[in-house]
């Protein structure tokens, strides 16, 4: 092989024109070569794996990451429940001490009329909300 051409791959032949390479080194001129369109299709492939993985981890986590879930709880007169962070998917633990004079605590509802009671067993968070107090007077 002469000196001019040691630079070629195998198969390759000196083009007469000189290359110019723009994006992901496409020639101007020519195309890929065979090994431009291997390297591209590996890292096209890792792109899609990477993305896929990245696509299914905020899937999985609600899309908040580590921290989780805001439940807030508004008492409406009562002692104050602290929020809880809680994971995409997971039960909320019902506050304790929370009292209201002269009431009787019945519930915690998604709304503030109590029309929607909430099940601490059952119900699992898939979104930051508040439950509010549902109160019963003594």
């Amino acid at each position: 092989m002469s000196d001019e051409n040691k630079h070629l791959s195998a198969g390759e032949e000196k083009s007469e024109q000189p290359r110019r390479y723009g994006l992901f080194g496409v020639s101007a001129t020519g195309g890929m070569s065979e090994n431009q369109r291997k390297s591209m299709t590996r890292w096209a492939t890792a792109f899609v794996v990477v993305m896929a993985a990245a696509f299914l981890f905020l899937v999985v986590s609600g899309s908040t990451g580590a921290a989780g879930l805001t439940v807030t709880f508004d008492s409406q007169g009562g002692s104050e429940a602290a929020s809880q962070s809680v994971l995409y998917g997971d039960t909320a633990e019902e506050p304790e001490d929370v009292v209201r004079v002269g009431y009787t605590l019945v519930g915690w509802s998604l709304t503030p009329d109590g029309e929607q009671l909430w099940d601490f067993s059952d119900d699992t968070v898939e979104e930051n909300l508040t439950l509010y107090a549902v109160w019963e007077t003594q």
